[in-house]
């Protein structure tokens, strides 16, 4: 049952009883206690409403957190295919990441195809679920950030790069302070050493993450079963 109409039905009971309890005033005993009583059923009813309120607002919180997550992964798959990097989900190598793109730096179709998809998603998301937004604002801020890459292949390469650097980057610091998350940026220097924007190295990861997981890193060979490949 709904928190209002639980609240609402025992706040009605609760004046019904006290104007019963008008028409007794000449018996003061039974005036007093049928007061007393709607005042207690009135306090139920906002003892009730709060807890459901709390109760309601934390699974919002959770259910935040979750999609927050989901959608950081996602967005870390499609910055390693683009960018290259350890493999790892590593909020701060995203960033470093992002950092780095450069104004040539061309996503391949594949790796387009990883932005639209995560473009749709996060629409859907935002225009699916009006009241987790509603609850959370940081977290619609930061999905809306990446609404607009659902059009990257329908601008055939005409989308700014500039434009979707600041998305993703929009998007992991604000996903990051929904999940709690500290993002230390600049500080991930290693990051160079395994980024390749290279067509080729774009093909090699997305087909490796799609066809079994074989990761491409730069003067690596990605046959050799003794090279790390994945985090």
């Amino acid at each position: 049952m709904s928190r209002f109409v639980l609240a609402g039905s025992l706040t009605a009971v609760a004046l019904i009883i006290a104007i019963f309890a008008g028409w007794l005033s000449e018996e003061i005993t039974a005036a007093d206690m049928l007061v007393n009583l709607s005042a207690e059923v009135v306090g139920i009813a906002l003892t009730v409403a709060i807890v459901d309120w709390l109760i309601e607002r934390n699974k919002l919180a959770e259910e935040a957190q979750r999609v927050a997550w989901r959608v950081l992964h996602e967005l870390d798959q499609a910055i390693w295919v683009w960018q290259g990097g350890r493999q790892e989900f590593h909020l701060d190598e995203m960033a470093a990441l992002i950092d780095l793109i450069a104004e040539d730096d061309h996503p391949i179709e594949s790796t387009q195809d990883l932005f639209v998809n995560l473009g749709r998603t996060t629409s859907d998301t935002v225009r699916l679920h009006a009241k987790l937004m509603r609850h959370d604002k940081r977290l619609r801020e930061a999905l809306t950030a990446l609404t607009g890459l659902a059009q990257m292949r329908a601008l055939k390469g005409r989308m700014p790069r500039t434009f979707v650097v600041e998305a993703m980057r929009r998007a992991l610091y604000g996903l990051a302070e929904v999940t709690g998350q500290a993002i230390h940026s600049g500080t991930f220097g290693v990051v160079r050493t395994f980024r390749d924007s290279s067509a080729e190295a774009q093909r090699q990861r997305y087909e490796g993450w799609r066809f079994g997981g074989i990761a491409h890193r730069p003067g690596a060979d990605p046959t050799d079963e003794s090279t790390p490949g994945t985090g």
